[in-house]
Order: C-alpha cells, then sequence, then structure tokens
C-alpha cells in the first residue's frame, strides 16, 4: 500500500503519510475488501514503531520500515516485540530485490539458504515478463511492479478472433458520433456481453426497484456514459488469456480517475474519466502499442490528446492515478494536485474506493 509516493508538500509529514492510508484503509473500508487475501506492505517511521503503532492484525500487515529512518537500539527492540507478536519485518522475514538495481540471477546461491531459513524473497521493481519469469524460476516468490499492466508485444504474433471481436466492438461503442440506437443494437447482438451485463445490473450491488430485463432498459437506467463503461469493462474482461489482476488494475484506475475528476468538475461520473483510466492500459489487453490501438478506437482528441500525452485535466488526472499506482508522484503532479486542491487525504480515498470497487466487481 502506498500513499502516492509521501510527497511532503502535500501529507505534512511521513507520520500522517502511514496514518491516513491506515486510517482509510482499516476503517473507512475493510482491508480485506482493499487486498483480498495479498499482503499489505505499509511503510512506516522508527517513531511510529516505536511510540504509536496503531493496534492492527498481524495477519496481512508487512511492516516497511522507510529507508531514510536511523537504525538504533530502540527501534531493534521495538521491531524484536512486533515480531514476537506475530507482525512480519520487511528485511526479517521478507527480503526485498530491487531488480532493476541489481540482477536476480546474482542472488541466485543465496535464495534456497534464505529460503530454507524461512525467509521469503520480494522482487521489486519488476518490469516485464521476462524478468518475472526469471525471478520465479530463480525462487522468488512475491513480486512488485506494474510488468503485467505493459503489453507483451511479439512480431509477427496475429490478434486472436476473440481480441479482434472485443477491439472492434469497443471501438463502435466509442465513436463521437455514435448513436444511442446504435449502441443498444450492438450490445443486443453480442448474446455473452447482453447476459453480463443484465447479471451485473440485476446483482445486489446493483439492483433496481424494477428487475432490469433488456439492454434498452439498461441503457436508460445507466445512460450512455455509463452503459458504455460497463460495456468497456466487460468487453475487456472477456479476454480470457490475461491475468485478473491486469482487469483490476484497469479498473481501480478508471475509478480513481471518475472519482478524482468528479471532485474537479463537480459533477457525479464526468464523462471521459473513466474511460481514459481504463483505456491506459487497453495496450496490455492486446498486446499491441497504445497508439496503434486508441486511434482505431474514434476517441475524440480530447480523449486522444490525454490518453498519449496526458493533456488536459483528464491527461493530468490519468498521469496522476498512475503515478499514485506506482508510488511515483512527480513535482508536476503535486502542483496540478494543488491547482486542483486535492488534498492527500481525498487522493488516497479515491485510490483504495477504486480498490473496493474493482474488488466488489470482481468476487
Amino acid at each position: 500500500m502506498n500513499n502516492g509516493g509521501a510527497n511532503h508538500a502535500v501529507i505534512g509529514n511521513q507520520d500522517s503519510a502511514t496514518i491516513d492510508v491506515l486510517l482509510a484503509a482499516y476503517n473507512d473500508l475493510s482491508i480485506n475488501d482493499v487486498i483480498g487475501k495479498q499482503l499489505a506492505f505499509v511503510n512506516f517511521t522508527s517513531n511510529l514503531i516505536i511510540n504509536n503503532l496503531p493496534p492492527l492484525s498481524p495477519k496481512q500487515l508487512v511492516i516497511e520500515l522507510l529507508e531514510d529512518q536511523a537504525v538504533t537500539p530502540e527501534l531493534i527492540k521495538a521491531l524484536k516485540h512486533l515480531r514476537s507478536k506475530g507482525y512480519k519485518i520487511e528485511c526479517a522475514d521478507i527480503i526485498k530485490l530491487d531488480v532493476l538495481d541489481q540482477a536476480p540471477e546474482t542472488w541466485a546461491n543465496y535464495i534456497p539458504k534464505l529460503k530454507a531459513r524461512g525467509i521469503t524473497m520480494l522482487a521489486e521493481k519488476v518490469e516485464n515478463y521476462e524478468i518475472y519469469e526469471q525471478c520465479k524460476e530463480l525462487g522468488f516468490e512475491l513480486f512488485q511492479g506494474y510488468f503485467f499492466a505493459k503489453p507483451k508485444i511479439l512480431s509477427g504474433k496475429k490478434m486472436s478472433r476473440n481480441a479482434m471481436s472485443v477491439l472492434q466492438l469497443i471501438g463502435k461503442l466509442n465513436k463521437t458520433d455514435v448513436d444511442f440506437d446504435d449502441v443498444i443494437n450492438t450490445i443486443s447482438a453480442d448474446v455473452g456481453l447482453s447476459y453480463n451485463l443484465l447479471r451485473t445490473l440485476n446483482s445486489g450491488m446493483y439492483a433496481q426497484m424494477k428487475k432490469v430485463d433488456s439492454v434498452r432498459q439498461a441503457a436508460v437506467t445507466l445512460g450512455l456514459n455509463n452503459l458504455r463503461n460497463w460495456i468497456n469493462l466487460l468487453a475487456l474482461g472477456s479476454l480470457d488469456d490475461k491475468p485478473q489482476i491486469l482487469l483490476e488494475t484497469a479498473m481501480v484506475r478508471a475509478k480513481m480517475c471518475e472519482l478524482l475528476g468528479e471532485i474537479i468538475t463537480k459533477k457525479p461520473a464526468p464523462d471521459g474519466y473513466f474511460t481514459i483510466g481504463l483505456f491506459s492500459v487497453i495496450d496490455a489487453f492486446f498486446d499491441t502499442p497504445l497508439e496503434n490501438l486508441i486511434k482505431k478506437l474514434g476517441l475524440s482528441e480530447e480523449l486522444l490528446s490525454a490518453l498519449l500525452h496526458y493533456k488536459g485535466d483528464k491527461g493530468k488526472i490519468l498521469r496522476i492515478a498512475i503515478h499514485y499506482q506506482e508510488d511515483k508522484l512527480t513535482k508536476d503532479d503535486l502542483a496540478n494536485l494543488e491547482d486542483y486542491d486535492i488534498n492527500n487525504q481525498e487522493l488516497t480515498q479515491a485510490y483504495l474506493n477504486g480498490l473496493y470497487w474493482s474488488k466488489e466487481q470482481t468476487k
């Protein structure tokens, strides 16, 4: 879990950054809804570890000491005490290796010995599938990085029929001049997509006072923009050769963009923000360069410019969401957040709400 790079200009200090994330994740939302069965890696200052560690369950929490903290006898004593209570400590129970900084094969002789002592190996900054496969073969068990959100571009590889039909559907539905009836007819012609749409709308979370039993009724209930958002999501989810985490990443980013868009536009579900978040990883779904794909989708110049060059409000919000997910917020991002009057708590909440929403939809 991150706080968007722990940039002091936004959050005030490192202690409050960690506390903001923990309060939102453990109180405002259920931690299980946020991370599922995964481990939550949380940055702590030495001050929090020694004096003010919140009473959190150790079951899924991994304590990470921030890199700039001084290691003192008092801190070591506190960490030993936490381990005795069942907390996992990064560097003691889990060793994290930056595989961009140090080639993973240099650890080949040490990994079996470390694993024999009950230590779990985590590969950090895994940037592509090749490094992921290499680390997996060497014995790494945990991985951090957004390699799965990048395309595996293979020369000479043809797009599958399923992928082509999904891309054609998305392109047809997202043209700037698309007609309402055309959208309904296009969706209705796809039996599987129609079924999934109606099943979603009639689920416990989206159930209406009156049961939705046709695509036209769904369109009227949702409105054109929300309907297209759902169809885009369901269509990408139908690509069965992609990992679930890719779809979840796209969903989190799409919802985060939409929620931040609501803050700056003062409107519920503003047009385009969900779409740019979802389509920002469309290259990974189709293993094709982004610029080659989105030019086939008939998107407006505004969305094209936002996706390819991070231009305009939508582009700036997209870049903030991407950098927040990757824990790489820049000075430009911080300046844009200040211009939009979005504080750190709102940013964190948008991300966590996106996580919760994605988990709810993929249960």
